[in-house]
């Protein structure tokens, strides 16, 4: 009897979440917009650009599509910038958030400055609207570029992301063919005497006006959660009003597959293996919700990449809905008002649910920035692929604890990478670095 009381109880709450959101993405403008929106934006960008919006419509491609085509353009009030199939943000980039240096953390505002003035993106009037060549690991890799824009205070009726790959909704078959082309618009940046771009310190040089995101000056700090914070978080023993999203997928989640530091292989006795977190399982109270649940990957039916197969890799990678995304958020346990707290192993896979959170189903959402890379580091009285102590057992931020830390599994030295990465500062006890960082950058 208890049992089924419970199952209407469930069947209440979710009844009373869902039933608001639309089946589909037609009527969307901004957020997550479809092939036939952005067709009408392309076709006619003055006539069909949303209201508010005074500038250009800048499309952002990842990669070619399969076939190497790209979005078409006329390079005047449409132009279509390509970034590099893995994204536009360094996985290599480090910042220091009072207690330990973050891997690949969110874009400071002198690289957010830099990134819209490379592409000549004015922050008060231009629309952006990110799209994927093709592939899942694109997208997730490419929506933390919009998160960053996000962040940074871009106004959210003017950010979008196409609905699914390039490569599915432009084939063929669509009807959609006809708007590719060849090469996609060349960003006005410095040239050598060969006609190549001008490359300095890892940064193309715009000729363009530059622009920054202090001429809206709105950074939403409150869309990023810091180590600290999120230690509160995890310790509490009653999460009312928090929903902790693990997006990295089932098997991390629950330690039968171990996360990794990087691709590179620097650790294991012959220092040839890739580096592992010392600690492996989950943030304590986190729901496991990978992001492969909000995304379509069975509605393959032709070969569009083109590899003569029909598989896995020829799906849309859509979105699921507006109102499956609600129904599935509710059904991980997500209850009205509470705010979601998104993490992976690196910040971009979560992306992807604050994405949904935030510009489809307007949940109040933040991201952990750290994510597993930062928090399955911090392993008290362990030692490092060289030998050097990662944290005192009795030091303060030792999340070895099962007060943080659902642990399943804890690696061997030789095949965790050197705490020296991380910069750990044993003596703080917050981590609001990256915050004021970025509020002062503001107003500067």
């Amino acid at each position: 009897m208890k049992t089924i009381t419970k199952s209407i109880a469930a069947i209440a709450i979710i009844a009373g979440l869902t039933g608001c959101q639309p089946d589909n993405y037609d009527d969307k403008k901004s957020g997550i917009i479809t092939a036939k929106t952005l067709v009408s934006y392309i076709e006619n960008w003055k006539a069909n650009k949303p209201k508010g919006t005074d500038g250009r419509l800048i499309i952002v491609q990842a990669g070619a599509t399969s076939s190497g085509k790209f979005l078409s353009h006329n390079d005047k009030d449409v132009v279509v910038y390509q970034i590099p199939a893995g994204g536009s943000c360094d996985p290599s980039y480090r910042r220091h958030d009072g207690m330990t240096n973050i891997p690949g953390a969110l874009l400071s505002g002198a690289y957010m400055d830099g990134m819209i003035s490379t592409f000549n993106m004015n922050p008060e009037k231009d629309y952006v609207v990110f799209a994927v060549g093709k592939g899942a690991k694109t997208m997730r890799e490419v929506v933390r570029s919009w998160w960053v824009m996000r962040y940074w205070g871009w106004d959210k009726n003017r950010l979008a992301f196409l609905d699914g790959s390039v490569d599915y909704d432009f084939s063929k078959s669509s009807g959609l063919s006809n708007y590719l082309v060849s090469n996609p618009t060349m960003p006005p940046v410095k040239m050598d005497e060969n006609g190549k771009p001008v490359i300095h310190n890892g940064q193309l040089i715009p000729i363009a006006p530059f622009y920054t995101m202090k001429s809206v000056n709105n950074v939403q700090t409150d869309l990023q959660i810091y180590l600290a914070d999120m230690m509160k978080i995890a310790s509490k023993d009653n999460k009312k009003g928090y929903f902790i999203a693990d997006a990295r997928g089932t098997k991390e989640y629950s330690g039968e597959k171990n996360s990794r530091f990087s691709d590179d292989k620097v650790c294991g006795p012959n220092k040839d293996e890739k580096c592992l977190m010392p600690l492996q399982g989950h943030i304590r109270g986190a729901v496991d919700f990978p992001y492969t649940d909000i995304l379509v990957l069975d509605d393959y039916k032709e070969d569009v990449n083109g590899d003569g197969k029909v598989d896995e890799k020829d799906a849309s990678f859509k979105f699921k809905s507006p109102a499956e995304l609600e129904k599935l958020y509710a059904l991980k346990g997500y209850r009205k008002d509470n705010k979601i707290i998104t993490y992976c192993r690196t910040g971009r896979k979560a992306t992807l649910l604050t994405i949904t959170a935030d510009a489809v189903l307007n949940y109040p959402v933040a991201m952990y920035d750290g994510s597993w890379v930062q928090w399955g580091e911090l392993a008290g009285g362990r030692t490092d692929v060289d030998g050097n102590e990662i944290l005192p057992i009795n030091s303060h931020l030792n999340l070895d604890n099962s007060k943080y830390t659902v642990v399943t599994n804890r690696i061997a030295p030789e095949y965790t990478q050197s705490s020296s990465i991380y910069d750990i500062n044993l003596d703080a006890t917050t981590s609001n670095k990256i915050i004021e960082e970025d509020i002062a950058y503001m107003k500067k």
